[in-house]
């Protein structure tokens, strides 16, 4: 029996990673839901469907071997043939690029921009207004809403200059189901179910950034609205087909052939597009490996780590690497010895924040959701804190530049400071789960957890919970550049928590029966790292003065390198205020002091590991399927970026402009919602700035250990097996041996 349209739709739009909201906004690896394929396979796929590039062209790779960043025993004769090679392949043409490629449409718009633009406004509007266009949960259809606007939109009728478009719009089916059918059953009725099913990848590509915002609402409210997406843009080439059959024979006759024979033509493009972008993937695997060759190892036994008076606990971001540095070199220089350990931003406490007037907000990683809550009903924003919403607004702006221009003159020509959230206070706030409050026993446990996942051998007087956030004055997209593992969120509300916690005799007494006895002398302090301009903002009260001085000569001693950066994070017009993840390439779990200084810096996400401690691998096991997934989608988020910067990055940064409620950012005033990162977050004008390489991962254990954590560890392995990342093991003399599937 013949697969339905409607179940091959609903496993395409399934497959749609999510984007999340710019509050809230998070890295997200745009082809996530594809893990469980080969990563060739899909880039051949997505080039076909929708000219959507994994790879980086020829030209590249040539620039790269040239300039000696890429080994020359990696390359083969045949490897150097290829990059001369031409595709000999087209990609798939829904109906509206066919019409704009045979229909003389001199001084009229394309129907392809035209298409895009038409769903884009109208998904804002169903967004933007939800009490207007949205019923209760699962009953409310995107698809309903766009065809009753579009039935009553005289408008498009007449810029298309289409006298037919109003009687076709009011003959289309009344639900997604009946478009379905109806399609399938009249100019869809030729394809396979697997063409049908590249068709939709096809139709989907052209509205990505809407289909992965309403991805994400479909994850939190159970609708299917991706699935509507779909629907609409397969009305529009429906439509689109009829009108061309209706109105002029000559061009429907050369859209049904060109049609028909990319049909047939389907699998041996995708076949001949797979073998040109074979070599490409070879050169791509010899440039990957030639850059971490540039990362060096002591050797086990050359490492010592004399007792610390104070440990500092890092996020793994790559930004964090240059502190740990410069924090171990001050406390040297003070006599203050110094540990410094990296573990997930979110310390291990799965918390979410309520708020007066909103869902709550998970300061967890994407992918989980928060098992406890705290409450932070804030007094009322003050003037100052009113009118900055204003100003950021997306419908708000121009008129409170109208309004108020003048008052704001000053500001414009001086910067506004950027701003950071500090979780103020919450650490004495109620947590609570499931509406009641947590028993002192249940905070130990998650106390337990957090410390457990840190490996800590001893205690030192002082220990140093450091979260990290970015303080920018005017970025759409800066839940991106904090703390990936929170949420978008800052470090603050994890760090500030869990050290209340810490400090507590009564939970210290709980964590005695758990197996954790915390010296009686050992103090907990919560910190944030700004990583722009490398300040440190104390959460906690009455910190010592010599630990404060540790970590002011580690913020001087790096401020120093690149003056002016407090000038950046305060510009409201600077457009690179800091580079963010841009480099990230390295994923190591072990001891980070095997890292030699000499390695590139802010390149490295360092969770520290020691493997004789986790006999069992569950440990392990919980590093890759926890921060290894979150450093995957920041790696493959920034990878796309570069590779796909039209379709898989977000364009200029200097005309976004926010969309229905901050669900995203359009690139100018319409088009498609953008999906991954500006392009000044990748490059400096004159080069790029992010190294196009998948995620590299080394893990200081046996192969047999890292194996079993593997095995234990599902979606990694997925990623791992089908190369969308590497794995390598690191050996007790500092040698790396990459692990094959």
């Amino acid at each position: 029996m013949k697969t339905s349209l409607a179940d091959i739709a609903q496993q395409v739009t399934s497959k749609v990673a999510p984007q999340w909201p710019l509050p809230q906004w998070v890295a997200v690896n745009p082809l996530w839901e594809y893990r469980d394929q080969p990563v060739a396979q899909v880039a051949a796929q997505w080039h076909f469907c929708g000219g959507i590039h994994l790879t980086m062209p020829a030209s590249f790779y040539r620039q790269q071997y040239q300039q000696g960043n890429i080994d020359f025993e990696r390359v083969t004769d045949s490897m150097q043939q290829a990059l001369q090679a031409a595709l000999n392949s087209r990609n798939w043409l829904n109906v509206s690029h066919l019409l704009d490629r045979h229909q003389q449409r001199r001084r009229k718009m394309l129907w392809h921009d035209e298409v895009v633009f038409q769903i884009s406004q109208c998904c804002g509007l169903f967004l933007q207004f939800p009490r207007r266009f949205q019923l209760q949960q699962q009953e409310s259809s995107l698809y309903r809403h766009w065809l009753t606007i579009s039935r009553a939109d005289r408008g498009i009728e007449t810029l298309m200059d289409e006298s037919e478009l109003n009687l076709l719009f009011a003959q289309l089916p009344d639900t997604a189901e009946q478009l379905f059918s109806a399609c399938q059953a009249s100019f869809l009725q030729p394809l396979s179910e697997q063409a049908l099913g590249d068709y939709c990848r096809a139709l989907l590509t052209d509205v990505l950034g809407w289909a992965s915002a309403l991805a994400y609402q479909d994850s939190r409210r159970g609708s299917r609205w991706v699935e509507d997406l779909l629907a609409i843009r397969m009305a529009w080439d429906y439509l689109l087909w009829q009108l061309a059959e209706r109105t002029n024979s000559s061009v429907f006759n050369q859209v049904e052939e060109t049609f028909k024979q990319q049909i047939a033509d389907r699998q041996a493009s995708i076949t001949a597009i797979g073998d040109y972008l074979a070599p490409l993937w070879q050169w791509q695997q010899a440039y990957e490996q030639t850059q971490l060759q540039r990362f060096r190892f002591h050797p086990r036994e050359q490492v010592d780590t004399p007792a610390p008076k104070l440990q500092a606990v890092f996020c793994i971001d790559v930004r964090s690497q240059r502190f740990r540095q410069a924090l171990e070199q001050s406390g040297r220089e003070q006599q203050l010895p110094t540990q410094t350990k990296g573990f997930a931003g979110f310390f291990g406490v799965p918390l979410g924040r309520e708020t007066e007037n909103a869902d709550p907000v998970p300061h967890v990683p994407g992918l989980l959701k928060p098992g406890f809550f705290i409450d932070d009903k804030r007094p009322p924003k003050t003037a100052k804190q009113l009118l900055s919403r204003v100003f950021n607004s997306s419908a708000g702006m121009f008129a409170g530049v109208e309004a108020l221009g003048l008052s704001k003159l000053a500001s414009l020509l001086t910067g506004i400071k950027g701003s950071l959230d500090l979780s103020g206070e919450t650490e004495t706030q109620e947590i609570h789960r499931d509406g009641k409050a947590v028993t002192g026993r249940q905070l130990a446990e998650i106390c337990a957890q957090a410390l457990s996942g840190m490996q800590f051998d001893q205690f030192a007087e002082q220990v140093v919970l450091v979260g990290h956030g970015a303080k920018h004055s005017n970025n759409a997209q800066r839940a991106g550049m904090n703390c990936g593992a929170c949420g978008g969120q800052t470090g603050a509300l994890s760090a500030r928590v869990l050290c209340g916690l810490l400090n507590e005799s009564a939970i210290r007494t709980h964590l005695a029966e758990l197996g954790y006895q915390l010296p009686e002398q050992t103090r907990f302090y919560a910190a944030l790292h700004e990583t722009v301009t490398d300040d440190i903002i104390w959460l906690s009260d009455q910190v010592p003065e010599p630990l404060k001085a540790v970590f002011r000569q580690a913020s001087q001693s790096l401020q120093a390198t690149k003056p002016k950066r407090h000038k950046r994070a305060n510009h409201w017009a600077e457009l690179r205020p800091e580079w963010g993840l841009a480099g990230n390439q390295l994923l190591f779990f072990g001891n980070a002091q095997r890292l030699s200084a000499d390695s590139p810096d802010g390149h490295s996400f360092l969770h520290d590991y020691d493997s004789s401690k986790d006999a069992d691998g569950d440990l392990l096991a919980g590093l890759l399927s926890a921060p290894g997934l979150v450093a995957n989608w920041i790696n493959w988020q920034y990878y796309s970026s570069v590779t796909e910067p039209n379709r898989l990055g977000s364009g200029n940064k200097l005309l976004h402009n926010r969309v229905a409620n901050d669900v995203g950012v359009f690139e100018g005033n319409g088009g498609d919602l953008r999906l991954g990162l500006a392009w000044q977050s990748v490059h400096n004008g004159d080069q790029l700035m992010h190294q196009p390489v998948r995620l590299q991962v080394v893990i200081e254990a046996e192969e047999s250990a890292i194996r079993n954590a593997l095995a234990k560890a599902a979606d990694f392995n997925q990623l791992f097996s089908n190369q969308w990342l590497a794995v390598y093991r690191l050996d007790e003399q500092g040698e790396l041996s990459e692990l094959t599937a």
